[in-house]
């Protein structure tokens, strides 16, 4: 009996020292705010079970640019943003099927800004964004089993064991790594990355609510055949199944695209539009459907590639306007069972007071 006890505390010793492992020695998170981002993922598992109303997931345009707090503070409806950096339709989808398995959402917004990216395009790091922090289980089983990645064994074994592909990088670790050991769930802002900062994109973009009211008008008789811009076909494959795994959770699948300063963002909007009609689907574009567009002088943090609060602000303000005309969705804010929620609010909208914001 005592051997057995010494293998049995020897295992745990062993699982415990592996997963911290696995944890620091992953290049996820492993750079400033990065450490944030991955921690913020991890914070999925720790929401009480069917809190959640609204789900909102895709790559970095998403947490750094939907706030769920900001929209609670709005009209009292709960939300989480699953994303992380180049997160890709594939990443997008085993987090929704996981987050069903804990709750129980009435709207999931899927952001398109990676839907006309080639499978050949995907990087390691972007998928190990999404891999490395999902659930030990059945999710991160389910994703890496997955036919569009076609892993070999040896991948699949790194992945469920990062330490193994990177166990080299003892010499080069940093503070961004171990805080990924410490991070404080309440700072994650139920996923959305707080950034105050401002860096002015210097050009002129034309993404916006005015610029495609005008060429509405100029392309009435629009030929969505000739724009040289497809939607792969595997993205195609996971948004039939995101559509069936909605319906029998009943749940609503909506689009939407975040501001962008792309050069094709409106070609990009007519064939996602297009494309949305096809399934049946709700799309909502932030560029080109706010009144009050993002100024990329003053609400963005690095130059034209992802808002801050100030952005954050208006995006906020959009969706909790779009949910409330579209969706019948209870405000909890007056709720005895989301109390956390509320000290969460409270201390997110110090925060912004502390700015000025």
């Amino acid at each position: 009996m005592k051997n057995l006890i010494k293998a049995f505390i020897f295992i745990i010793i062993l699982i415990i020292i592996i997963c911290v492992l696995n944890r620091v020695f992953s290049p996820v998170g492993s750079s400033e705010g990065g450490w944030y981002v991955a921690g913020a993922m991890r914070d999925i598992y720790k929401q009480q079970k069917n809190s959640i109303d609204v789900l909102y997931v895709g790559d970095s345009n998403v947490y750094t640019g939907i706030s769920p707090l900001e929209i609670y503070n709005n009209i009292g409806v709960t939300g989480f943003s699953a994303s992380t950096p180049q997160q890709d339709i594939i990443g997008s989808y085993y987090f929704i099927k996981g987050f069903f398995k804990r709750q129980n959402p009435k709207v999931v917004m899927l952001e398109t800004g990676e839907f006309f990216t080639l499978r050949e395009n995907f990087t390691e790091l972007g998928m190990r964004s999404e891999i490395d922090y999902m659930n030990s289980g059945f999710d991160k089983l389910d994703i890496l089993n997955d036919k569009c990645l076609n892993l070999t064994f040896a991948e699949k074994l790194s992945y469920l064991f990062p330490v193994i592909r990177f166990h080299d990088r003892y010499q080069r670790l940093t503070e961004f790594d171990i805080r990924k050991l410490v991070q404080n769930a309440e700072i994650s802002y139920k996923g959305y990355l707080y950034e105050f900062k401002t860096e002015k994109y210097k050009n002129k973009s034309k993404n916006n609510y005015k610029e495609y009211k005008k060429y509405e008008e100029e392309h009435k008789k629009k030929d969505i055949e000739k724009l040289d811009l497809k939607i792969p076909e595997y993205i195609d494959e996971k948004i039939d199944l995101l559509i069936k795994l909605c319906k029998e959770k009943n749940s609503e699948l909506v689009l939407i695209t975040m501001p962008v300063t792309d050069d094709r963002a409106i070609e990009k909007h007519e064939v996602i539009k297009e494309y949305a009609k096809q399934k049946g689907l709700k799309y909502v574009d932030f560029n080109m459907e706010i009144e009050d567009p993002i100024n990329w002088e003053t609400d963005t943090q690095d130059k034209g590639d992802h808002l801050n609060i100030r952005g954050a602000e208006k995006v906020g303000r959009y969706i909790s306007k779009y949910l409330s005309e579209n969706f019948d969705l209870e405000n909890k804010k007056e709720k005895p069972e989301y109390k956390k929620w509320n000290e969460s609010l409270q201390a997110y909208n110090e925060r912004k007071k502390e700015d000025n914001v």
